[in-house]
């Protein structure tokens, strides 16, 4: 009688998924060098406890939301913006982990790929309408300062609905998986870093002094229109590109 076979330890879930990553090409620098490790941590975990992709989805989703809900319900101070700050850093990365959580599964399903967008989108059209609330409630700013978060809110979820279906239409659901990244790939990652919602989540901890707060989120805001204003066009040019080109 053959023996059961054991489960695989969290190390070599690990080094697992250091050999099936998604390509850093253009990451955001915290994304690159904070959250997919991170997330690869907590999915070698989770694969060890025997949780399920949608499970982690759910997880990442109830940390997450409950941070943009603290952001509008609870004063501003400095132990209430670091701690809700690092409630949505420990939901960002249960979101990294779930999809590589997919991969030591050997692969995800639709309805999780779905379950993940859906949970991102909330997020997104949710946070900044939270950071207009608490500036509301809790400041006593011009109420034009409200303009902020809802431009940073319109903006990053033209940018989050272009990403994905250029994303969809190029690899048309695929991953591509991680290649040797030179020095270019850290430059566009440093610039892309007004896009980059694990900085953010940073920014947020300074919510206890307004004034710094807001000059450091119009920045960000500056710079991801910015950003997205060059993005779309060249996604758009890519895309006529692969059109033209040879099936392989």
């Amino acid at each position: 009688m053959s023996s059961p076979v054991s489960s695989p330890t969290i190390a070599e879930n690990i080094r697992a998924l250091s050999r099936a990553q998604k390509s850093k090409a253009g990451a955001p620098l915290y994304s690159r060098v904070i959250n997919r490790p991170a997330g690869r941590v907590l999915a070698a975990i989770a694969h060890r406890l025997g949780a399920t992709p949608d499970q982690v989805t759910v997880l990442s989703a109830l940390c997450t939301y409950t941070g943009i809900a603290l952001i509008a319900l609870w004063r501003p101070a400095v132990v209430s913006t670091v701690a809700t700050a690092l409630l949505l850093m420990l939901g960002y990365a249960l979101d990294a982990a779930d999809g590589q959580l997919a991969r030591l599964r050997n692969g995800g399903s639709k309805a999780g790929e779905w379950l993940d967008h859906v949970a991102d989108v909330i997020k997104l059209s949710t946070i900044h309408g939270a950071i207009a609330i608490s500036l509301f409630r809790f400041t006593d700013l011009p109420p034009s300062i409200l303009l902020i978060p809802l431009a940073f809110g319109a903006v990053q979820n033209i940018h989050f609905f272009s990403y994905i279906l250029t994303y969809q239409l190029r690899y048309h659901g695929g991953i591509p998986m991680a290649k040797d990244e030179a020095r270019p790939g850290i430059i566009k990652s440093v610039l892309s870093a007004p896009t980059d919602y694990g900085l953010m989540c940073f920014v947020l901890m300074t919510r206890f002094a307004p004034t710094v707060f807001l000059w450091i989120y119009g920045v960000m805001l500056v710079g991801y229109a910015g950003y997205v204003v060059l993005a779309l066009p060249k996604w758009y040019r890519d895309l006529r590109r692969d059109a033209r080109s040879p099936a392989d």
